[in-house]
This record gives structure tokens, C-alpha cells and sequence, in this order.
């Protein structure tokens, strides 16, 4: 009986043993996999944000290539119709990973619209680039659908394997890694639950205009892509949620995409499904193709904004999705905080490229209370009538030829900074981000805003909100000179 009793706790002992060295394996590897992994906004990152959605909380899913995350605004879907969506789509998409993105999505959400966008029409390879495979589905989590869109997307055995334990991803790393693949999120919700996929492309790059023949006939998509387009339609009739397949306005536009849209959409409207190629849509949209994209294949900050608002009209016109922002529940509440996000990346922007000084001077009366604007007066000889009067309405002198105090307009009212002992005016942390004047100039996350040295009148405009520095600016004469930070 005794020696029973011995080999019994002999027993348990080495079984808790395991098991807690297997607890702590399973510890260190998802550390090195959270680390390790690849952090890309296309792709994988917009999947791990789409699960920290609330349930059931996304009317309209959007799926496919940039052309969805770039072109698609979520906030002014939200802001003017009040439509909950959500984007989740990776660079050059294939069909494939669509299918499997759709189906995982619907695992964890009930939308009432699904939007397929359509540029994988024009991919002839059978199987993408390693960057491109990676990126389109890395970041969906463990489970048949991830698994089978691996599957899907490389040629061999030993390449499934290799992807389902990312060690060609994971190994090379090591060099690379920084702060942002330890904590990720930053404090910055943006990053996870209020973010909805949406990437405002802030450039502009003038462009020609497609003028395209009348006279294209169809033209087949690869067997591959067809195959699962169709898989795409008809998993959508099969859960009976309502798709829209569309083809976002591109610069690159030309006879050959033309024709195999037309033959994608020869295959929608067998099933009954809307398919609608926003191509021949410009004038309605109103697109200026000096203005509206960031490169030939994706509109920018104004052209997304057009193009979303006749989408938005569609969409309103054609479905039957409910207006969220008067429901009296906290399930879209992220929706809201996007919303403020985008709009505040847009005014930012805005206001950092803006030269003319009565202009310049009406957008920084024009912010709201999250902004703080800080003001040092290196030399009064480059403050005009237009600067003066800004500075007056807010109380802030201009006599002396080097003033030695920092002025900060908060909430409508100004507050007078002396420099201590150590020349420090101020110091304040923004979620993980630190701020700091003193007398030798601007620091945010230690690096220098405005170049020290620089004459005028000094203006550095905190966006409290978003934990950013919107714009740095010197003003000497009229002119207004952004600094680039």
C-alpha cells in the first residue's frame, strides 16, 4: 500500500510537472508569435482589429484588394447614413482569399450586406507572391478557414506547412523588431476596436483620364478565380445575405480589365446578384483626376470622399439597411469614435498643408476643444496684421523682440507658461506618447518638432484626440511654412 501511494504522488508530481512546462511553452509561443508576426495594416492587422468588433454589431462588410481599405470610408458611411461597416481585404487579393475571409467574417458577424470588390478579375497567377500570400492571411486566427486558404494559396505541401508555422515569416524578424511589436495597440484604441479598415491615402498625384472603346466583348477570368468568385455568390445565397460585387473608380483602367469585369458581371447577373462597375461612373461621382488619387490604382483623401458618398446613395437606394446613430445602445459607439479619428487625420492634414495665412489663421480658430495650440514669439519683426489680430483676440502680447514665455490656446482661453530652472515650459504624456516644450524648442517622442533655430512666430497644434502632433509651423511674413515632421 505504501509504495501504491508513493508511485501515486510519484505520478501526480510528474504530471503537474508537464503540465506546467507545457503551460509555459504555450506562454512563450504565443509571446513569439504576438511578437514576431508581421504587423501590416493590409492584411493581417485589419482581420485582428475585425475581431475585436462587438458581435453582430457590422451591417456592411466590404472585402477585396486595397482598393476596398483606400477607397471605402467608413466614417462618412457612418457619419451620413449611419451604416456600421468594416473593411477586410489584403493588396492584390485573389478570389480565394476573399472566399475565406467571407466565411470567417460570417463566424462572428450576421451583416446584411456583403460587398465584394472585384480587381482580382485582373490577376492571372494561379498562386500570389510570398508577400502577398502572407499578407492575405496571416491575420485571421486558427481554424479550417485559415488552414484551407493557406491551402489555397501556395502549390505544394511543404509550402502549407511552412505558412502554417510561419517559420520563413517569423525566423528573419529577429533584427526588426521595436516597440510597436511588443505593444502594438499603444494605448490607442484606433488600432483595435474603433478601427474599421479604412486607410486615408494622403497624396495626390495628378492623372489622365481612361477613355476607353464601346465596343469590348467579355473576356474570360482564370479558372481559379472563377471558381471561387462563384463559391463567393453562392455562399452568400446559401446564408442569404445580400451581396454587391463593385469595381472601385481606378486611374489604371483599360480595355482588357474592362472586358473581364464585363465577364464577372455576366456571371453576376446569372445569380441575380448586383454588380456595378463605378468606371463608367465619374461624372456622377464627381471625380477630378487632378485632385481625387493618391496613384493610378487608389483615390486619395478627396477622391475616397466622393466616391463614398455616391456609394453611400447606392447602397441606400438599393438595400434595406437601418440607420444606426439614433439607436440608444453602446454597441456602435466605436463607429463614432472612427468617425471622429478619420475626420480629425482629415482636418490634421488639411491644416498641415495649408500656406496662405488668412486661411491658416480660420482653420486654428475653426478647431474643437481637442486641439492645443502653442505659440512662441521668436521675432515680432515677422508678425503681420493678419498674425497680430490672431494674437490679440487671444490676449497674447507681441511688443517685446524675444518674448520668453509659451503661450497655449486651450479651450477658447490662454494660459502663460514660464520656463523653470531647467528650461522646461511643459511636459505632459499623451496615452504613450510624451510632449515637452522648453526653451530650446518642441519634442514629441523625443524627436525635435520645429528645427531649432527657426525665426518667427512659432505654432505647434496638439491633437489631444489622436495623441499627435497636427501640424508645426513658422510663420514669417504672409507665409505659412509647415515643418516636416
Amino acid at each position: 500500500m505504501k509504495t501504491f501511494v508513493i508511485r501515486l504522488l510519484r505520478f501526480f508530481k510528474n504530471t503537474v510537472r508537464v503540465t506546467a512546462f507545457l503551460i509555459i511553452v504555450a506562454i512563450l509561443l504565443e509571446i513569439w508569435v504576438l511578437w514576431l508576426r508581421p504587423k501590416h495594416y493590409d492584411g493581417n492587422l485589419m482581420m485582428e482589429a475585425f475581431y475585436e468588433q462587438p458581435r453582430n454589431s457590422i451591417d456592411v462588410l466590404c472585402v477585396g484588394s486595397s482598393h476596398t481599405f483606400v477607397d471605402f470610408n467608413t466614417a462618412l458611411l457612418w457619419e451620413d447614413y449611419g451604416i456600421p461597416s468594416f473593411v477586410i481585404g489584403g493588396s492584390l487579393q485573389p478570389f480565394w482569399n476573399s472566399y475565406y475571409y467571407i466565411k470567417e467574417a460570417c463566424s462572428y458577424q450576421t451583416p446584411k450586406l456583403i460587398i465584394l470588390e472585384a480587381l482580382a478579375c485582373n490577376i492571372e497567377d494561379e498562386y500570389s507572391e510570398h508577400g502577398i500570400v502572407v499578407n492575405n492571411y496571416s491575420g485571421m486566427r486558427w481554424g479550417m478557414n485559415k488552414l484551407e486558404a493557406i491551402r489555397a494559396s501556395v502549390s505544394d505541401t511543404d509550402g502549407v506547412i511552412d505558412h502554417s508555422l510561419f517559420f520563413e515569416e517569423y525566423h528573419t524578424r529577429y533584427t526588426d523588431l521595436d516597440i510597436n511589436d511588443i505593444d502594438l495597440e499603444m494605448g490607442d484604441e484606433v488600432k483595435t476596436r474603433n478601427w474599421k479598415g479604412f486607410y486615408d491615402y494622403f497624396l495626390t498625384l495628378p492623372l489622365p483620364r481612361p477613355e476607353l472603346e464601346d465596343d469590348i466583348d467579355p473576356l474570360p477570368i482564370t479558372n481559379k478565380q472563377e471558381y471561387y468568385y462563384r463559391m463567393i455568390i453562392e455562399y452568400c445565397e446559401q446564408e442569404q445575405i445580400p451581396l454587391m460585387i463593385m469595381v472601385s473608380p481606378d486611374a489604371g483602367y483599360n480595355e482588357v480589365a474592362k472586358a473581364r469585369y464585363m465577364y464577372a458581371a455576366d456571371i453576376a447577373e446569372e445569380y441575380g446578384v448586383d454588380f456595378v462597375d463605378f468606371n463608367s461612373y465619374y461624372n456622377e461621382i464627381g471625380l477630378d483626376f487632378n485632385t481625387d488619387f493618391a496613384d493610378i490604382g487608389h483615390l486619395n483623401h478627396e477622391g475616397n470622399r466622393k466616391f463614398t458618398a455616391y456609394l453611400g446613395d447606392y447602397i441606400d437606394e438599393q438595400f434595406d439597411l437601418p440607420d444606426r446613430r439614433a439607436e440608444s445602445t453602446d454597441l456602435y459607439d466605436s463607429w463614432e469614435q472612427n468617425a471622429a479619428y478619420i475626420d480629425s487625420r482629415y482636418d490634421n492634414y488639411i491644416l498641415k498643408t495649408t500656406e496662405d495665412l488668412d486661411e491658416y489663421i480660420d482653420r486654428l480658430n475653426a478647431l474643437p476643444d481637442d486641439y492645443e495650440i502653442y505659440i512662441r514669439i521668436s521675432d515680432i519683426t515677422w508678425i503681420r496684421e493678419q498674425m497680430s489680430k490672431f494674437l490679440g483676440i487671444y490676449g497674447i502680447p507681441f511688443v517685446r523682440p524675444y518674448d520668453e514665455h509659451l503661450y497655449v490656446i486651450r479651450d477658447g482661453s490662454t494660459v502663460v507658461l514660464d520656463a523653470d530652472d531647467n528650461g522646461l515650459f511643459t511636459e505632459r504624456e499623451l496615452g504613450s506618447h510624451r510632449f515637452a516644450a522648453n526653451t530650446s524648442g518642441f519634442i514629441f517622442d523625443g524627436n525635435d518638432i520645429v528645427e531649432p533655430g527657426r525665426i518667427g512666430v512659432i505654432v505647434v497644434v496638439l491633437d489631444t484626440y489622436n495623441q499627435c502632433i497636427a501640424d508645426s509651423t513658422v510663420i514669417v511674413s504672409d507665409e505659412v511654412h509647415s515643418d516636416a515632421y
